[in-house]
């Protein structure tokens, strides 16, 4: 285990880590790719909580996703402040829920909301389907109303914002709100709303968030909607004593505008009097040909280094269609694996989830073991990824498994809590013993034992009902949906792409990265997407999503193209994308 004295040290080496390291109140780290900002928040973190948090004071840290949560807390974890009790590692919405809502709600006069129930997937989606029907005849093209609806509301719209779109949409919006509660039930989108009134309005509720967080951080600012920035905003600036930021983020990888985020609130806060910024120059990741190409996509004004000589990139047009292309990377694949290229190694970006499942389909036809982890199944989670990690010690074993039993356990009893610790323990381990000569049965009783073992006690916590609804959503998918016939190795092998390639899409790619990169469907019309094009803000997306899948890559980068889009079964002439133009690997 590294100790922090060690990884503090490691700073020391580059001036900008050591200069926003060393910063005293609220500080902005403005981090392009492979510029080391997860080893400087995480440093940082564990610094501040071993030397300058007296308990019971804590610290937060708020995330993108629940895979970023998961890292940071291991990374914090590894480094050993020894204070997790005061510690919350995790996304918006778990803070929102289990630091502003729950704790407050009767303080904030909503005690009703101590009892609250998260809408599900499925129940998301028939709410939103009623409230359509209620405003739009059949015949009616409602495509874009959902994702217009979720936009505003995770924008926080004002009236006059609403005003702005058809009369319908508000009306289809506040139908969609109404048939929720009418089943008892809010959603993720409505409980940021009510943390931001909480916070805002009610000064005891403020204070007493700043006391126990006198230290809030937050990862890729430039991805999180506005809900949390006023939560930012009310914590950290509206008085002098409030908690103490450090925010790391890139405005050029902003790629989640369709949730709501608006990458311009990082710059602004970058640009306050009272806020110091450091900007990171060095990119430890990409070779430097690539980090030159990547450079021309920036939309920002700052300068990147590339820390390595070398970097390639190709360009290949397969005018057969997308097919072709799979083909032929597949092909690249199998020449680079039998020259000793590891395959864990190789990531195959593509545009949208259907042409993934596409490539993922041609390549195993081809017999490459792949890793494409659809979130149509499940989503990432701690309870869905912890039950992928069982699977996969329990078949695997101690020496083959990625995964230990120790950390299983660890794991184990931060989703159950402390009651009946030692009872939990046996009955997991029990069930994992059992499965280690049952490898191929079918995953859907594995997850059933699990269950049984105490996830499903402990999935009842109010703080785990994301984990209950995406562990619902995982038991669905492999007992009757889309993975029924998936086995326990399989189910074990969905935990970690060794050995194997992996592909995905441009906005999941972010915070990865790979010795070769495989970019394909880099067609006009298709990236960027016909439905960008002219839209100045849209497109200033669609190249950030191109310059994030670029910068995945180490060493070496092979792009696809065929000059032509498929729409609806008819084929659209369209070129190479722009993007390719502007980075010089085409005319």
């Amino acid at each position: 285990m590294k100790s922090l004295t060690a990884a503090v040290n490691e700073l020391r080496a580059n001036e900008r880590q050591w200069q926003a390291f060393l910063t005293e109140g609220h500080c902005v780290v403005l981090a392009p790719p492979g510029s080391g900002k997860t080893k400087l928040l995480a440093t940082r973190i564990a610094y501040d909580l071993a030397t300058r948090i007296a308990s019971p004071h804590g610290a937060a840290c708020v995330t993108l996703t629940n895979a970023a949560a998961a890292e940071l807390r291991d990374r914090v974890g590894l480094l050993g402040p020894g204070r997790e009790g005061n510690l919350f590692i995790g996304t918006v919405h778990s803070f929102v829920l289990n630091a502003i809502v729950l704790p407050f709600a009767s303080l904030a006069g909503r005690a009703d909301l101590q009892y609250v129930t998260i809408a599900g997937t499925s129940e998301i989606d028939e709410a939103f389907e009623s409230a359509v029907r209620s405003e739009y005849r059949e015949d009616e093209k409602t495509y874009d109303v959902k994702s217009t609806i979720n936009v505003l509301r995770n924008r926080l719209a004002t009236d006059v914002e609403w005003a702005k779109t058809n009369r319908r949409i508000r009306a289809v919006a506040d139908h969609y709100v109404s048939n929720l509660h009418q089943r008892g039930l809010i959603d993720f989108t409505e409980l940021v709303h009510i943390a931001v009134e909480f916070v805002e309005n009610h000064q005891l509720v403020r204070t007493a968030l700043m006391a126990g967080y006198p230290h809030l951080y937050v990862d890729e600012y430039q991805d999180l909607a506005p809900g949390l920035h006023r939560l930012v905003g009310a914590l950290c600036f509206e008085q002098d004593d409030g908690s103490e930021l450090f925010a790391v983020g890139d405005p050029d990888q902003a790629v989640f505008g369709f949730t709501g985020a608006e990458p311009e609130f990082l710059a602004e806060l970058s640009e306050r009097h009272d806020v110091e910024t450091v900007t990171l120059q060095r990119n430890y990741r990409c070779g430097e040909e690539i980090a030159r190409m990547a450079h021309n996509m920036k939309q920002s004004d700052s300068s990147v280094i590339g820390n390595h000589e070398g970097g390639t990139a190709t360009v290949t047009c397969c005018p057969q269609g997308f097919g072709e292309q799979c083909e032929h990377a597949a092909s690249r694949v199998l020449d680079s694996s039998n020259e000793g290229s590891v395959l864990q190694q190789i990531v195959v970006i593509c545009p949208t989830n259907a042409l993934c499942a596409k490539a993922a389909d041609i390549f195993r036809q081809c017999n490459i073991p792949v890793f494409y982890r659809n979130a149509e199944h499940y989503r990432f989670t701690e309870a869905t990824s912890f039950v992928e990690g069982c699977a996969s010690w329990a078949v695997r074993g101690r020496e083959l498994s990625k995964h230990r039993l120790g950390e299983l356990l660890s794991r184990w009893r931060g989703l159950c809590g402390k009651r009946d610790q030692i009872r939990n323990d046996t009955a997991l381990t029990t069930v994992l013993a059992e499965y280690a000569v049952r490898g191929d049965e079918r995953a859907h009783r594995f997850l059933g034992d699990i269950l049984d073992a105490g996830l499903s006690t402990a999935l009842k916590r109010p703080a785990l009902v994301n984990d209950a609804q995406e562990i619902a959503r995982m038991k669905s998918a492999l007992t009757n949906g889309a993975l029924k016939e998936l086995t326990v190795r399989e189910l074990g092998e969905r935990s970690g792409s060794t050995g194997r390639v992996e592909i995905t899409t441009m906005q999941s790619s972010k915070g990865l990265e790979f010795d070769t990169v495989m970019i394909l469907g880099m067609d006009q019309k298709l990236v960027p997407h016909f439905g960008s094009i002219g839209d100045a803000k849209k497109m200033a997306e669609e190249r950030r999503k191109f310059y994030v899948s670029l910068t995945r890559a180490r060493n070496r980068v092979h792009i696809y193209y065929s000059g032509h889009v498929d729409w609806s079964k008819r084929r659209v002439s369209a070129g190479p994308s722009v993007f390719l133009k502007e980075i010089g690997l085409v005319r």
